[in-house]
């Protein structure tokens, strides 16, 4: 199947005219130093200005490396076209233990400040908009954050060494979230926060379900229609979250977004909405009406699931 991306020249124009700006990255932000309820590691003091001018001077190299990529799919699936599927047991368990391990880590450590502005007076607003409540070990997880996306991309090397499917959704969302987090990362917008903490939680679920998965270990399907479901729900949030600060913008009211961001968030959360939701209804609706699966079945199923 010849594989077709959708077209991005109108993100690469606003890339080239991003300039380093005095609202972008965590200038004018407010931080809460020390922070109120974590302590802060050595390994999380790091130069955030620097990583902003990165993202800046090299936003074209997700595109690179997603060109990489698609290459890498296309020739590793002829590669393996008459080869039989690697027995990958131990590095599988141990490669979604490490990202699950990760996403539990990223999570706690920015659940606190997250929780914190929520329960301010006008929280959520404040969370979607404000640039307040952000303390310096929650910024090094919003960057590791944005760099993980680069290591996720293995999770499709994986598929295609044991001769699993790579449909649509597997390839474009890996694709596209790597290229949206490294362009709209360095803006350092409140509404991130949304995003990031709903993909840590989900991951933290996620990984660790298909680290047990890959060694054998049977869980049942209600675990793994409830991380499904959550997959579905943080795309729908999120695109509830960035239509309703256009909606608050065009009433006037004050909130920290950029043209830019807006533009690949409603592209990147209405294509994962309706792609996730597709997968919602094969693997949760659609299931239900079925014979209960054989365990060979409920593998490939399994695999499906790994999305987000």
């Amino acid at each position: 199947m010849v594989m077709s991306l959708p077209n991005l020249g109108w993100i690469l124009d606003a890339g080239a005219r991003l300039n380093l700006s005095e609202d972008v990255g965590l200038k004018g932000w407010h931080f809460e130093d020390p922070p109120k309820y974590i302590r802060q590691f050595e390994f999380e003091c790091y130069d955030h200005d620097y990583w902003v001018d990165v993202c800046m001077q090299y936003w074209k190299l997700p595109f690179y490396v997603g060109a990489v990529y698609l290459l890498t799919i296309y020739v590793l699936q002829r590669y393996m076209r008459n080869k039989a599927p690697l027995n990958l047991k131990t590095p599988l368990f141990l490669w979604n233990l490490g990202l699950g391990l990760f996403s539990i880590v990223g999570f706690c450590r920015i659940l606190p400040a997250h929780v914190d502005v929520l329960l301010r007076q006008e929280g959520f607003y404040k969370r979607i908009c404000v640039r307040e409540g952000v303390d310096r070990p929650t910024a090094f997880w919003y960057l590791a954050f944005g760099l993980s996306k680069y290591v996720e991309l293995g999770d499709t090397i994986f598929l295609i060494l044991r001769k699993k499917p790579v449909v649509l959704l597997q390839w474009y969302h890996h694709l596209v979230t790597l290229i949206s987090q490294w362009l709209v990362g360095p803006l350092v917008e409140p509404i991130s926060r949304w995003v990031v903490v709903m993909n840590y939680g989900v991951h933290s679920l996620m990984y660790p379900y298909f680290a047990l998965t890959a060694v054998g270990v049977q869980i049942h399907k209600t675990i793994a229609n409830f991380i499904t479901t959550l997959q579905l729900s943080q795309m729908v949030f999120g695109l509830f979250i960035n239509l309703y600060t256009l909606h608050l913008l065009n009433q006037g009211v004050s909130c920290a977004r950029h043209a830019l961001s807006i533009q690949i968030m409603a592209m990147v959360y209405g294509s994962f909405t309706l792609l996730f939701g597709k997968l919602f209804y094969d693997l949760v609706v659609a299931e239900k009406t079925k014979k209960p699966s054989s365990p060979d079945r409920q593998a490939t199923i399994d695999d499906g699931r790994k999305m987000d």
